[in-house]
């Protein structure tokens, strides 16, 4: 069951304001590929944090020789593992 937003107002609807909290550590990025590990498919659309700090089980956007990649950090990750990471994905947006 559906219900509408209980703030709801003829205005619209503006996801920005719902979806990000530091709009100047925000990015939108398109996924190119898939990471099946984070549950990512190649066309998704992925809002990602800069601010927002990693921890196990949350997936990332990391640097790996020169290239971005998607991962989920695995249980037991600490962030002195060598891994570079770019940002926190908050929500992946994707066409039914």
């Amino acid at each position: 069951m559906f219900v509408a937003s209980e703030d709801y107002n003829d205005v619209g609807l503006k996801l920005d304001e719902r979806l990000i909290k530091r709009p100047a550590a925000t990015f939108f990025l398109r996924a190119a590929g898939s990471a099946p590990d984070a549950d990512v498919k190649d066309g998704d659309l992925l809002i990602v944090d800069r601010a927002e700090p990693p921890a196990p089980g949350r997936v990332v956007v990391a640097v790996v020789r020169g290239e971005m990649l998607m991962r989920r950090l695995p249980p037991g990750w600490r962030e002195d593992d060598g891994l570079e990471i770019w940002g926190v994905v908050l929500y992946v947006v994707r066409a039914p």
